[in-house]
């Protein structure tokens, strides 16, 4: 098996494509009844789970490239959604095409698995953040989160990142209250860490945004 800690080419993804389909911000990314892959190809969303009382718990930012329902494919349906943030253009697959060996390209098997963990290790940095942080660091982290994945797809322009967060999901991100959530924000701009404005952030320093995170 390949080297899990190097990225895998994920180009051939492109070749499996059943179908493009373009949705509006709000709008559900995957159908609840048929098991499906979807491949983001342009903008945001979040994964959420629902209580039984309607309280959300977001457990994932998604963003360009990443594929989202690989857990209820591999593993059976679970209790995860996701939400278009922005308006989205996603790419859909047939998951038996993922199982498929290639004769000349890389292995799916090990390709899946780098996915899984890649997936896995977010989940460890959010989960941190949740439990052990405190509001200042956890929004701090969220910002910096934002800024980290936008900087990875290429999607930071004129020093700001996109950032259509409502404060109501960056609190239910981290099990805050939207009033503590809001004055939180506010403090951290006050002391001149980061501006939200128009849908994006701006980020005054990222050593001093990183060292408010606790990262």
């Amino acid at each position: 098996m390949e080297n899990l800690s190097r990225k895998p080419d994920l180009a051939y993804l492109a070749e499996l494509s059943q179908s493009q389909r373009a949705i509006p911000a709000g709008a559900a990314l995957l159908p609840e009844s048929t098991p499906l892959i979807v491949r983001v190809e342009r903008g945001i969303a979040m994964r959420y789970t629902l209580l039984e009382d309607g309280r959300r718990q977001v457990e994932a930012l998604v963003y360009p490239g990443d594929l989202c329902g690989l857990t209820s494919v591999l593993y059976g349906p679970g209790a995860s959604y996701y939400e278009a943030l922005t308006p989205m253009m996603l790419s859909s697959f047939d998951p038996a095409d993922l199982h498929q060996p290639l004769p000349d390209g890389p292995d799916r098997t090990t390709t899946l698995v780098w996915l899984m963990t890649r997936e896995l290790t977010r989940l460890s940095g959010w989960l941190a953040s949740v439990g052990q942080r405190n509001a200042n660091e956890g929004i701090a982290w969220f910002v910096m989160h934002a800024w980290e994945r936008a900087e990875a797809v290429g999607l930071i322009e004129k020093d700001s990142a996109p950032f259509p967060f409502a404060q109501q999901v960056v609190a239910d991100s981290l099990g805050l209250s939207l009033v503590h959530t809001n004055k939180t924000i506010r403090r951290l701009r006050d002391q001149g860490l980061f501006r939200i404005a128009g849908g994006r952030v701006r980020i005054s320093s990222l050593p001093a945004l990183r060292r408010a995170a606790a990262l």
